[in-house]
């Protein structure tokens, strides 16, 4: 099982934004989208959750995620936006990570297991202490937590993320994306996160996709795709690569724009 995505294309109006990009993308892996600004990131995975219109051939453990009514692929995939507008609700965090599990159940009785699912997911994620605590009281930073809390209670088969790191310090960086890799490996989720740190993005990814100008530029093992030669071509800027003492890590060092 895995995303195969053929020939596809999202539109905003009459203007087509990402074109032609195909790829696959296996469970138990993440899959980090790395370009510059205006690439089409964000609008790709929008097109894949049916927020921007999309067209082209796209297959979720073998079903036709284009083909599927709302309500069932918003069962199936789960996705983290960087407006957190949709938080800002009258519900403590716990409420709603119960209502997420609902399936448009109108009942509050939440039975145990939906219970326990989301006391497991906020203590994986250690956002504990905000059980009772309304988002709208909450950080940015904590509202992103939140949101991201929301879509693995869902156990989504399709898990896309975009930039979910952005508003968050160094040590919640890396417990989120720690998470995420657990969660992804754990669950066998396809998982697709857009990241703009390219060092995160190596840590983290198992593979990944460039784009530009809305096309697929690269798509790869880590190795293979982060190197000084394609930085330069993809984003305009000299770079040097440099292996982390006693880890498996690389750090991605910017020197200077390109001539």
């Amino acid at each position: 099982m895995s995303l195969q995505v053929e020939d596809f294309d999202v539109s905003i109006g009459s203007r087509r934004v990402v074109g032609g990009v195909s790829f696959q993308a296996r469970p138990g892996r993440v899959l980090a989208i790395l370009g510059p600004n205006g690439a089409g990131k964000s609008t790709l995975l929008k097109g894949f959750c049916g927020l921007r219109q999309g067209a082209g051939r796209v297959r979720l453990d073998g079903a036709d995620l284009l083909a599927l009514p709302a309500a069932e692929r918003a069962r199936r995939v789960g996705y983290v936006a960087q407006d957190l507008g949709q938080l800002d609700v009258m519900l403590d965090v716990f409420e709603l990570m119960l209502l997420a599990q609902s399936g448009g159940r109108r009942s509050w009785r939440a039975p145990p297991e939906a219970i326990e699912r989301a006391e497991e997911t906020l203590r994986s994620l250690g956002l504990e202490r905000f059980a009772r605590r309304r988002p709208g009281q909450l950080s940015g930073g904590e509202r992103q937590m939140i949101a991201l809390a929301l879509a693995l209670v869902r156990r989504p088969r399709l898990l896309l993320l975009d930039e979910p790191t952005s508003a968050l310090d160094l040590a919640n960086q890396l417990q989120i994306l720690d998470a995420v890799a657990e969660h992804t490996r754990r669950h066998a989720v396809v998982t697709l996160a857009v990241l703009h740190d390219l060092n995160l993005a190596t840590r983290y990814g198992d593979e990944i996709l460039m784009l530009k100008d809305g096309r697929l530029a690269e798509i790869g093992p880590v190795s293979a795709v982060v190197q000084p030669a394609t930085i330069a071509a993809i984003y305009g800027v000299d770079c040097c690569i440099l292996r982390v003492p006693n880890t498996d890590y690389n750090a991605i060092y910017p020197l200077s724009l390109t001539p």
